[in-house]
């Protein structure tokens, strides 16, 4: 288009007529007849690539999840990528990505979900405990939202929650590891640090998820790893004393990580009761 010609070489779009000017290739629904033109790559993991795309039918920046080619041939790397995919269809909720599209074919498994503007908490700057604590607060009604569903995240960390600019608010997101309450053991599935120790047992549960809040309100509060503090011979964290951390917020931090998930608060509300005096 002539329009497209008379755009600076910086601009991504049109300015004219809205179209994308550069693309890394397209990837296509069949079914639906909708195209995925990839702008760029957002994170390239171990399992799949997750990229920025456009789609021109609709007008919409989103986010497309792609397995990667050597797994998508293994049967169990597609189960869980077609639940991950399922679990995001049945629910809505302002902080989870919205469901777009999943399609299959001979060489893709491709999820499209919605585009979260903002950083992850783990590329956040140091913040206060009040924020932090806010931060987990959030976090902690998305979990009950999946809880009362008989959803378990099995992924809770920093970088799996983003501080999404407008409306300024927790999303979670990556939902490649979520799990049915009551389904039978099966694959360990832990981020080191994060992951509650049952889950490197295959018997995750819904108390796995408050683990991974106590860890990660850890990391904000004191932007080390987890590990920094974990004592193999107790199995729990210590030295949070010397961190700065509020001492009387320090055993609400022990229990929701207690080795033992019946040690930990039962419920999402209930941790939520305890840190509610520590928010801004």
């Amino acid at each position: 288009m002539e329009c497209c010609q008379l755009n600076p070489p910086e601009v991504r779009f049109c300015r004219t007529c809205g179209r994308l000017l550069h693309s890394q290739g397209t990837l296509r629904n069949p079914e639906k007849g909708w195209e995925y033109e990839v702008i760029d790559v957002l994170v390239q993991g171990g399992m799949s690539t997750t990229y920025r795309v456009y789609n021109p039918q609709v007008h919409r920046l989103a986010v497309l999840k792609e397995i990667n080619a050597d797994l998508s041939r293994k049967a169990k790397a597609r189960e869980l990528f077609m639940r991950e995919a399922q679990a995001l269809q049945a629910l809505q909720h302002p902080g989870i990505p919205k469901f777009y599209d999943f399609f299959c074919t001979d060489e893709h498994y491709s999820l499209v979900m919605e585009l979260i503007h903002g950083p992850t908490l783990e590329q956040i700057q140091p913040v206060d405990v009040g924020q932090a604590v806010g931060w987990m607060l959030e976090a902690c009604e998305i979990l009950s939202y999946l809880h009362e569903r008989g959803v378990i995240h099995r992924d809770i960390k920093p970088a799996n929650l983003i501080l999404r600019h407008s409306p300024r608010q927790i999303v979670l997101i990556d939902f490649g590891a979520v799990k049915e309450v009551g389904s039978a053991p099966g694959t360990r599935i832990a981020t080191p640090g994060y992951g509650a120790p049952e889950q490197n047992q295959g018997r995750p549960c819904l108390q796995s998820d408050i683990y991974g809040i106590g860890t990660t309100l850890v990391y904000l509060l004191t932007r080390q790893p987890p590990t920094h503090f974990y004592n193999p011979r107790a199995r729990s964290l210590m030295g949070l004393e010397e961190t700065g951390i509020p001492s009387a917020l320090i055993p609400i931090i022990l229990s929701a990580t207690a080795l033992d998930p019946h040690q930990r608060p039962q419920s999402c509300q209930e941790l939520m009761t305890a840190l509610q005096p520590f928010r801004d």
